[in-house]
This record gives C-alpha cells, sequence and structure tokens, in this order.
C-alpha cells in the first residue's frame, strides 16, 4: 500500500494537486510572509524569500515529489505583491489557537467514544454493546448496575424485548 502511494505521489506535479491542497499551501506561505514581515518589519527580498520558498517546498515535495523549487518559487514570486497589498489593506491575521477555540465550542457527543475509565486500573473501558462495557483488568460496567467486577461463570447476551411496537435488544447478565 505504501509503494503505490509513493508511486502516485512521485509523478504528480504542483499543478495535480487538489484544490485544498494547493489552498493550503497558499495559506501558509502568507503566513510565513507574515511572520517575516512582523520580526523584519518590510517585506521578504531575495535571498529572504528563497529561505522562506526552501520551508514551503519541502511541505510541497513531500505532497508532489515531481514539483520544482523553481515552479514555487516562482509562485511564491507571483504571489507577494499580493500579500503585501493584504497586510497593507487588513493588517495581519490573529493567530489561532487551537486549544482556546475547542474550549469555546460546544462537546458534541461522539458515537462509539466510551468516556468510561476502569476505577482499579485508569484504562478507557471497551464497549460491547450499548450500556455494557469491559476493561482488561475484569472490571465492568452496566447501565443500570455500574461498575462491577466480572466472574468465569457470567455471559453477556443480547435479549429482545418488546416496548410498544418496537423491539429493542437489551444487554443482560447470564449465569451458567
Amino acid at each position: 500500500m505504501g509503494n503505490r502511494k509513493r508511486l502516485k505521489r512521485a509523478d504528480r506535479t504542483y499543478k495535480d494537486l487538489k484544490q485544498k491542497q494547493k489552498a493550503g499551501i497558499a495559506d501558509s506561505m502568507f503566513q510565513k510572509t507574515c511572520d517575516y514581515y512582523r520580526e523584519h518589519g518590510r517585506m521578504p527580498e531575495g535571498e529572504d524569500c528563497e529561505k522562506i520558498v526552501g520551508q514551503i517546498y519541502q511541505r510541497v515535495k513531500g505532497i508532489a515529489e515531481k514539483a520544482s523549487f523553481d515552479e514555487v518559487y516562482s509562485l511564491y514570486l507571483y504571489r507577494l505583491p499580493r500579500y503585501e497589498t493584504r497586510i497593507a489593506e487588513n493588517g495581519f491575521p490573529e493567530k489561532k489557537e487551537k486549544k482556546k477555540e475547542d474550549a469555546d465550542k460546544p462537546k458534541v457527543k461522539q458515537i462509539g467514544r466510551s468516556k468510561k475509565v476502569c476505577p482499579n486500573c485508569g484504562r478507557k473501558m471497551k464497549q460491547q454493546f450499548i450500556g455494557l462495557q469491559h476493561c482488561k483488568c475484569g472490571i465492568s460496567w452496566k447501565k443500570d448496575i455500574g461498575y462491577f467486577e466480572r466472574t468465569g461463570d457470567m455471559v453477556f447476551a443480547l435479549e429482545r424485548r418488546k416496548v410498544g411496537k418496537k423491539t429493542k435488544q437489551c444487554p443482560v447478565i447470564r449465569y451458567r
């Protein structure tokens, strides 16, 4: 599988990249230009442009191996005047802090993700059925019972129960 991906990547140029990949590269170009402008108080010129493009080229090379440095460099020089007017009109973009963004967003319940932690060993518990989770150390959790220790004679199964017109499957513990 890895060889296939490598072969696909080997014959791609910058023009063959997806629009989303090109947009990501353009964003990193603009971000690096802004960082340089903040540090030096002017737009990059000459060797400074080559240094910035060198950093960006490493990223492009990982996505499209056939892309040439000259192609990325000429693209950067083409965009540089636009970046200058963009900075002059709008100022510097604010740096995003991912930790603060995550704190502001309301927590969305992710399906299939167990948040139960074993009280004995501290590992995350694995879900066997909905409402029934197990840990490697022998502790289990059932929705109506809570935490309990598994024994060798316990068998976990799903039982069909009719609630109104619907048939639901509920986890049950049977003993041998």
